[in-house]
């Protein structure tokens, strides 16, 4: 995991118990000082790792469906492997 990726992990897990917006996401990190944010559009890059990280079933977020941006961490990626007796 990258550091972004623990980041991300421990603001969703530790600052709140439901999912959360990029916004939000990025609201805690600037508030509770837990990384200096730099660059041009720092909301743009955490909406970018979020995403990605959460497309494939190894993934450690999953975005709600149906819902613009709202994410939760990964509690069961299990889910995704395939499993005969279920058919």
């Amino acid at each position: 995991l990258g550091v972004g990726s623990v980041l991300l992990s421990g603001v969703l897990e530790n600052y709140s118990d439901g999912p959360m917006t990029p916004k939000q996401i990025l609201q805690v990190i600037e508030t509770e000082g837990l990384k200096e944010m730099s660059g041009t559009s720092p909301l743009a890059c955490l909406n970018a790792m979020l995403h990605s990280n959460s497309r494939s079933c190894d993934g450690l977020f999953y975005k709600l469906p149906g819902r613009i941006s709202l994410f939760t961490l990964k509690v069961r990626p299990a889910l995704c492997s395939f499993n005969p007796e279920t058919r």
